[in-house]
């Protein structure tokens, strides 16, 4: 097997869509993000639409996050230089006449379920290339969602969302049981996308699926997990009491939960970690949504406890060692691929 997990490198496909941020965070309070290792600023104008700019003035290279919104348009700090939606300068304070040079960078945005998404290629953007993540805001579910900056590499934290392994390691006292780590997988996948589904029957339940579900006794409990470019991973998890013929696909005394993860990657060794989970149960229950983002939470604080130990190592590695790979890597490998071959394409 070719060593494609070895290559975690600073080359991000750009002629993708890329989670900026939650919908609900924007507004006309400037939002500093770096994505692709672009430094970008977000804002809402007066009649709401979302607007992503290069986060960066070009007369002496002040934050425009650290400016004000006005209408429309975003006022750098520094100077007072007024920008316009599209990146155009459109007043400079000191002077009247506004030079070719005096703009910045206008990325397409798009919102779509809840989520900005942002393009930062040259190509033209493709709506269509949108991940689709309707149940999130589907009224016959209720949903919770954040936002984790991870001091790792966002093809590690594609990894671990992809790799169900390591929840009997890492999440013991969250989500993980031990018989996960064992159980069969079905892998399917084209040059496009790589998913699977894994059943643990007849299996105690984790401590959030017991919280969630009030299961007292052993569940059969589901995993399907699929990877759409360029790093979104879609994940329908849940558990049932064991004989309720949740196998045969009757999930009516279990829950499920879809949770998702989107990565962002900021810079080589940097990504937001976008997560969001929406429920069949207990759907509009405020208090409920509330214990539930808690134990999310708590479980991706775990994730990204091992994730940020592992960039370290992989900073101070001076022998560059490779990366071993495992039957558990299958699913990580071709996503790597997947994204390998975006970036050899653009190239």
């Amino acid at each position: 097997m070719t060593n494609v997990a070895a290559s975690a490198v600073a080359d991000y496909p750009l002629n993708q869509w890329y989670c900026a941020a939650f919908s609900t965070e924007l507004g006309q309070q400037p939002l500093a993000r770096t994505i692709c290792d672009r430094q970008i600023v977000l804002y809402r104008g007066e009649g709401g639409r979302a607007v992503a700019l290069t986060d960066r003035c070009p007369h002496r290279k002040a934050p425009l996050s650290g400016g004000r919104v006005l209408g429309d348009n975003i006022e750098c700090p520094f100077h007072g230089m007024l920008f316009a939606p599209d990146g155009s300068c459109v007043d400079i304070p000191c002077q009247r006449a506004i030079p070719p040079a005096a703009n910045v960078r206008s990325f397409p945005v798009v919102e779509r379920h809840g989520h900005v998404w942002l393009w930062p290629g040259s190509a033209p953007p493709d709506e269509g290339l949108v991940p689709d993540m309707h149940w999130l805001v589907d009224p016959a579910l209720s949903a919770v969602n954040g936002v984790m900056e991870i001091a790792c590499n966002y093809l590690a934290a594609l990894d671990n969302l992809l790799d169900d392994t390591h929840l009997s390691f890492v999440h013991r006292n969250t989500i993980g049981t031990p018989k996960i780590v064992k159980a069969d997988i079905d892998i399917e996948g084209d040059a496009d996308w790589v998913g699977f589904a894994r059943w643990t029957l007849d299996t105690p339940p984790s401590a959030m699926h017991a919280m969630a579900g009030g299961f007292t006794t052993n569940v059969d409990r589901w995993f399907n997990v699929r990877f759409t470019k360029p790093s979104t991973v879609l994940i329908d998890v849940g558990s049932a009491p064991v004989g309720s013929g949740a196998p045969q696909g009757n999930r009516a005394s279990g829950i499920s939960l879809f949770s998702n993860g989107t990565v962002t990657p900021s810079t080589p060794a940097t990504c937001l970690y976008f997560w969001h989970t929406a429920r069949t149960f207990k759907v509009g229950d405020a208090a409920f949504s509330t214990s539930l983002r808690a134990h999310m939470e708590e479980t991706f604080i775990e994730d990204k406890e091992i994730l940020e130990a592992v960039q370290r190592n992989r900073a101070c590695d001076a022998e560059k060692l490779p990366d071993l790979n495992l039957a558990g890597d299958a699913v990580t490998v071709r996503a790597r691929r997947i994204i390998a071959a975006l970036v050899e394409k653009e190239r």
